[in-house]
């Protein structure tokens, strides 16, 4: 398989945009896409994949950790977690791609990102207490990563816990051919007002707004603002899973 038949072959086989932020579906999908038509190339595996994202996004986090706070830092900083994030897309997609998804591949992945949301904000705690920052300020890296802990479970469970339901209950009628965890997702047309409203809570954004580190103060107000948007988002969000779960099947 060449390069360019993979890239064709992704582009059309890609999930749907419902219910992402417009960082996700315009920024970081089509540059995983473009990966993973490389490593696909390459003929690499989706968990070595996986791995190159642990290891780039690791090299981030500890730039940021050790180094001097600078511009330059927070620019390599910002690249290779955006560089890391997108290779997180890309393992799903090499996997799609090659007919290579299992379970394992899909727990690795999560594993990954579980590590990957906590040691980010354990990165920025630790850079911070290093140059001195108020204890103020290092209260909000830890609140902000309780939040994205949690949220990120919730996150990843609801689909789940759903799709058992679903599994449970057996296929609704009229629709037993929609995808399993997201029912009738790819019929509607995905809503731009929640594809903006979803950008402070998406990992890309984050990642990129370390761009701003060299100008710390700055950056601490931008970091502070995605935390609480962050916050509610993941709120309005849980309530909203809950009650879905909360709904008998049938």
């Amino acid at each position: 398989m060449t390069f360019t038949d993979a890239l064709q072959s992704l582009r059309r086989a890609q999930k749907t945009s419902r219910g992402v932020s417009l960082y996700t579906r315009w920024v970081n999908r089509p540059l995983g896409r473009v990966l993973a038509a490389a490593a696909a190339t390459a003929g690499l595996s989706p968990n070595t994949v996986t791995v190159i994202s642990a290891v780039v996004t690791a090299a981030g986090l500890v730039t940021l950790a050790v180094a001097p706070v600078s511009i330059g830092t927070g620019i390599a900083v910002a690249v290779l977690l955006v560089l890391g994030f997108a290779l997180d897309s890309a393992d799903g997609q090499v996997a799609r791609l090659t007919g290579t998804s299992s379970p394992a591949g899909e727990w690795l992945d999560h594993v990954v990102d579980a590590g990957k949301m906590t040691a980010l904000h354990a990165a920025v705690l630790i850079a911070l207490w290093r140059n001195g920052a108020d204890a103020g300020w290092l209260g909000v890296v830890l609140a902000y990563q309780l939040v994205s802990v949690v949220f990120f479970a919730a996150l990843t469970l609801h689909p789940l816990l759903q799709r058992g339901e679903r599994v449970a209950a057996g296929p609704p009628s009229g629709d037993a051919g929609a995808p399993s965890g997201d029912a009738g997702a790819a019929a509607a047309a995905p809503s731009p007002l929640r594809a903006v409203g979803l950008l402070p809570a998406d990992y890309g954004v984050l990642a990129a707004s370390f761009v701003l580190w060299g100008a710390q103060p700055v950056f601490l107000v931008v970091y502070t603002a995605l935390f609480v948007a962050t916050t509610l988002i993941a709120a309005a969000l849980s309530v909203k899973w809950f009650r879905s779960l909360s709904i008998a099947p049938g």
